[in-house]
């Protein structure tokens, strides 16, 4: 996520909350259809529900620096295994570990990643798979807009970033090609090109081009962890969507990339809808703040524009037997109607669960704290809201 989103409550998860989700019933969703036996589909429903590690090892440089923001320039404290094995004692079964590499890489053509954050990002992971957790690992700012980013520029050079991106990708998959096969790799964060907009008719067509670049990124990271072979030959891959937004995923210009191996990729989209109860915490020239969602007049639109999303994906990729990973959902803390905020993350939860996806929360340290003298507690909000779905 671009924005730091906070007190996204429901991941006090454990083999009782599961249970207590699946059997919840919430006006978002009807009755679960069956779903694919492929095994990349049964993977994902093996995952569970997961949280991520945000602003942590994803925090980047904001400024024109040549000094890195570092794993506490965002404000959180560095990870501890003893935190990992906290969320594992929570429920969660899989931790995305969103990673920048950007402001630790050498100069071109090699593009070589510094010694000591690879290792750091390989004792992470390490802690994540001897918990015997699912681990996703990405990369994350790089696609973002800070001076350091970079993916952005395939806008400009498709080819070079290209020949970048597989360089950063065969020094990441080199590391990790002996991992277990519960270290997913995901190619990439929220990412799409401004030569098109889809709110500005006027560049309509440069619309083709922009999706080409991304497949051709997504084909690039496919084709470049099969080379590098051991674990990676049969890796489970997450394929990055367009903006990983639903609605842009299931344009027809999207495309999977083709693979060596069968039924071991897996399609990557967030959500945050609608933005204006997301995202928004005051009114914008864009819209709304949405202070309240699911309930009063406009509750039942609320569940039905959930569904209708869901509805989409399952029939553009789930049904087709590719599954999908919602890598980051959550909602804003700030003047926002705590029962709405339990409503949204529920049914958006429980329709992961219907649809075999993989749920992963947004977290910051909001919800679950990071440090050991906080015992890596609950927040209230947390708490209230395992009280509410205990009912």
């Amino acid at each position: 996520m671009k924005t730091v989103i906070g007190c996204l409550w429901y991941y006090v998860v454990s083999a009782v909350l599961i249970v207590a989700l699946v059997s919840c019933k919430t006006d978002a969703g009807k009755p679960a259809q069956p779903i694919p036996d492929n095994s990349a589909t049964a993977f994902v429903r093996d995952m569970g529900i997961g949280i991520n590690i945000g602003n942590t090892l994803d925090a980047i440089n904001n400024h024109v620096s040549n000094t890195p923001a570092g794993e506490t320039g965002w404000g959180n404290p560095k990870i501890t295994k003893e935190f990992i094995a906290a969320l594992k004692n929570y429920g969660y079964t899989t931790i995305r570990l969103p990673v920048t590499w950007a402001e630790y890489l050498g100069p071109a053509p090699d593009y070589v990643i510094d010694e000591t954050r690879m290792s750091r990002v390989e004792e992470v992971v390490n802690w994540i798979l001897e918990e015997d957790l699912y681990c996703i690992l990405n990369l994350h700012h790089d696609g973002g807009e800070s001076p350091k980013s970079w993916i952005l520029k395939a806008g400009d050079d498709p080819d070079g970033v290209t020949k970048q991106f597989a360089a950063v990708w065969k020094q990441i998959a080199g590391r990790f090609s002996g991992a277990s096969g519960k270290l997913i790799f995901e190619a990439m964060n929220e990412v799409g090109f401004k030569m098109w907009n889809q709110w500005d008719a006027s560049t309509n067509g440069k619309k083709p081009e922009a999706f080409r670049i991304l497949n051709g990124l997504n084909q690039a990271f496919v084709d470049t962890v099969r080379a590098s072979g051991a674990q990676n030959n049969a890796r489970f891959l997450l394929v990055s969507g367009y903006y990983t937004d639903i609605d842009l995923t299931c344009d027809p210009l999207f495309k999977m990339p083709s693979d060596t191996q069968h039924d071991r990729l897996i399609l990557s989209v967030h959500y945050y809808t609608p933005a204006t109860f997301c995202i928004l915490d005051k009114d914008e020239s864009w819209g709304k703040n949405q202070t309240d969602w699911g309930s009063g007049s406009r509750g039942d639109a609320d569940y039905a524009e959930l569904s209708r999303q869901f509805a989409k994906i399952r029939g553009q990729f789930i049904d087709r037997g590719i599954p999908v990973i919602l890598g980051e959902y959550g909602v804003n803390f700030n003047n926002k109607v705590e029962a709405g905020r339990v409503r949204w993350i529920s049914a958006v939860t429980q329709a992961c669960l219907d649809n075999g996806i993989c749920p992963v929360l947004w977290d910051t340290g909001n919800d679950i704290k990071r440090s050991p003298a906080s015992s890596y507690a609950m927040s209230d909000a947390l708490a209230q809201a395992w009280r509410l779905i205990r009912k």
